[in-house]
Formats: structure tokens, sequence, C-alpha cells
């Protein structure tokens, strides 16, 4: 397998994953400005699994990505315009720059509203 990395940047911090293949298994490395931590999987899935939800968790605490690497794209983008909207299914592994995520909000049930339901 040839390895992957991801960069990901958020203001001047900058944190690189790393996926390599073992002889024992999978790894995945994370750099932080510099302070490389290495976590070890027996399956490519368990890796992946885990690495889906870094992702999603880096996005939605101002995380940008800004590198995929190696560059697997082999011919030029077929679209004559760019895209209106962002529609991948993975958006967040597109590096385009700034991506602008809306918080979480979570409904908060008053105790009126909680009382009228029993």
């Amino acid at each position: 397998m040839q390895q992957r990395s991801w960069t990901f940047r958020r203001g001047d911090e900058q944190l690189v994953l790393q996926k390599h293949e073992t002889e024992s298994g999978f790894r995945l490395v994370i750099v932080v400005n510099g302070t490389a931590s290495t976590i070890p999987f027996q399956k490519e899935s368990a890796l992946d699994v885990f690495q889906n939800d870094m992702e999603e968790l880096l996005v939605h605490t101002g995380w940008q990505l800004q590198e995929y690497a190696p560059e697997r794209r082999r011919k030029r983008d077929r679209r004559k315009f760019p895209r209106s909207a962002n529609d991948r299914r993975r958006w967040w592994t597109d590096p385009i720059g700034e991506i602008y995520v809306p918080p979480i909000r979570r409904e908060r049930r008053s105790a009126r509203s909680r009382a009228n339901k029993d």
C-alpha cells in the first residue's frame, strides 16, 4: 500500500494523518505541529472507521483539509463550471479551502413542555 496523508490546518496549527501498512497490520500516525503519535490497528477497516470519525471531529472543531497525498486524479476536471455547492457525500475530505460548518443545535425541552407531555 502506498503511504497516504491528509494535512489539516486551523490558524497556525497543522495536523497530518498518515496511513501505513505494517507487517502486523496498519497504523495511523498523527503529527501535530511536529510531534508524532502512532495508533496501531489490526484491520484496515477499524483504522478507516477511526479516521473517518476523527476527520469529522476535526472539521467540526474548525480544522480544514488543505492537502491529500498522493494526488490520484489523472485527468483534469471534466466540469466546465465549478460546482455551485459542494455536493460530495464525504464533503469533509475535499480540500476546498474555507468551509463553514454550522454549529449543531440540540433542542432543549423546558420543564413546562415536559410536564405537558406527561
